[in-house]
């Protein structure tokens, strides 16, 4: 772990009372939580990393399309596989100690003819469809009953800490670090807050995976029924149970066809010890990282500008492929309402600290795994370097008509947006705190090597 920064002095301020309650929550240790397996999170995440590093060195960055369109921007290679990796970590945590044997989708495509025997799949998903066939069919009908998503509370707390990794690798890697802890209060508005002795930082965090991938298992055989005429092939699609403790299972890369072995789940940290052996690998860690970046290119399209398979791809990102109800499950701030009380808290954030804190800089920061991508436009565009201030911070001027104010008095509605695929930073200190260059500097010249090996990283 890197050293914990000693709280900053804030003292005397009219913010004070609030600041003391933000302290009083603080959890200073991001892998302390009940609702994850976080140390084990964090080893996934540092050997990603170190992993991503290695692979530099490969061809397939310049070969594959996808790869070469995501090194084409500046840090936007890392930005992009910080996204991936957060995904990755939410897929583990919600198959972590979380799966049943219930509700497994029976999908029969998998026989090498129609007229020869073989063994069917059953999907383990977090979607209302089937993750091949609706490649080829579209969501032919809502499996509503095959869908296995943790509560809302569990999720968000998932998220923040996920989250909260890729904070503390960019205050690590800045050239004065800071320490990054999370609010111990879930109904805080107020969600993590970074320091070091010259300023304090508020963390909003609305984030969530743009990609669950099932889980499958090779069946041993055709699952029978009894038919008007006999014993026949259960319905495809019908909903089974599934003895999995007792399974080969993996991660299927569903728009890819690949299947991440994840082996048993016999130990108490499954599914961390295989997923974080399989993307030590550098080469495997580019093919989860290509097949996660090929449906994020899809999802950026919008949504009616969609063609051939685009669309596809687009029915295995959270909340797009469901017409109906899918709208809570979208990315990052795909959902509207995630942008619009992230703005307000925003908001707050200037108005009921910074505004009171006159000794102390403090920052507000909106951090998001994705910004609203192909609705940035519509939502966010034209308020990202919006300005504003408390009515007080205005004087009448001697010229008619004229009210005026000084510019370190004028704050941003975003000091910065985090969003690791677009990042917005609207001054100076906000845009020298955490940053993706000096992040994928730290990480290529070994400055991060300290702070990942106490993570456990593996490579």
């Amino acid at each position: 772990m890197p050293p914990r920064h000693p709280f900053p002095d804030y003292r005397p301020c009219p913010a004070e009372r609030r600041i003391d309650e933000l302290k009083r929550l603080l959890n200073p240790d991001i892998f302390h939580t009940d609702y994850m397996n976080a140390r084990a999170g964090g080893r996934l995440v540092a050997t990603g990393l170190k992993s991503f590093a290695a692979s530099l060195a490969s061809p397939r960055w310049a070969s594959s399309a996808i790869l070469a369109g995501m090194a084409a921007k500046p840090s936007a290679r890392m930005n992009l596989v910080f996204a991936a990796l957060f995904d990755l970590v939410c897929n583990a945590e919600y198959i972590h100690g979380r799966v049943i044997n219930k509700r497994w989708i029976y999908c029969n495509r998998h026989r090498p003819a129609d007229d020869l025997p073989g063994a069917p799949y059953a999907y383990y998903s977090f979607l209302k469809q089937c993750p091949i066939c609706c490649q080829d069919r579209g969501i032919e009908k809502r499996l509503a009953d095959a869908q296995h998503k943790p509560s809302s509370h569990h999720i968000g707390e998932i998220t923040t800490t996920a989250a909260a990794y890729f904070l503390a690798l960019m205050g690590a890697a800045n050239r004065r670090p800071l320490t990054v802890g999370t609010i111990s209060k879930q109904s805080h508005d107020v969600d993590a807050m970074a320091w070091r002795d010259d300023v304090l930082v508020l963390f909003e965090i609305k984030a969530s995976p743009l990609v669950t991938y099932p889980l499958r298992t090779a069946l041993d055989h055709p699952f029978l029924e009894d038919g008007q005429d006999g014993p026949a092939e259960l319905a495809q699609h019908r909903p089974i149970d599934v003895d999995f403790q007792r399974r080969e299972l993996s991660l299927f890369l569903a728009n890819v066809g690949v299947d991440v072995p994840l082996g048993s789940p016999v130990t108490a940290d499954w599914p961390y010890p295989p997923l974080t052996e399989y993307i030590a690998d550098p080469d495997a860690l580019l093919t989860y990282v290509e097949a996660w970046a090929d449906i994020f290119r899809a999802y950026s399209i919008p949504k009616t500008a969609r063609a051939g398979r685009d669309i596809a791809l687009g029915y295995l990102a959270n909340g797009w492929g469901d017409e109906i109800d899918s709208n809570k499950t979208k990315a990052g701030l795909g959902r509207t309402d995630d942008i619009k009380k992230g703005t307000y808290q925003l908001l707050k954030f200037g108005a009921y600290y910074r505004d009171g804190s006159p000794k102390l800089p403090i920052r507000g920061a909106l951090v998001a795994n994705l910004d609203p991508v192909f609705l940035f436009d519509a939502y966010m565009a034209k308020l990202a370097d919006a300005r504003w201030a408390p009515g007080a911070h205005f004087r009448p001027s001697a010229k008619p008509g004229v009210t005026e104010i000084d510019d370190d008095a004028l704050y941003h509605l975003y000091d910065m947006v985090i969003a690791f695929n677009r990042p917005i930073y609207n001054d100076p200190l906000s845009g020298a705190l955490f940053n993706f260059q000096d992040t994928e500097a730290a990480l290529l010249s070994g400055a991060l090597d300290p702070l990942l090996r106490s993570w456990g990283a593996r490579c």
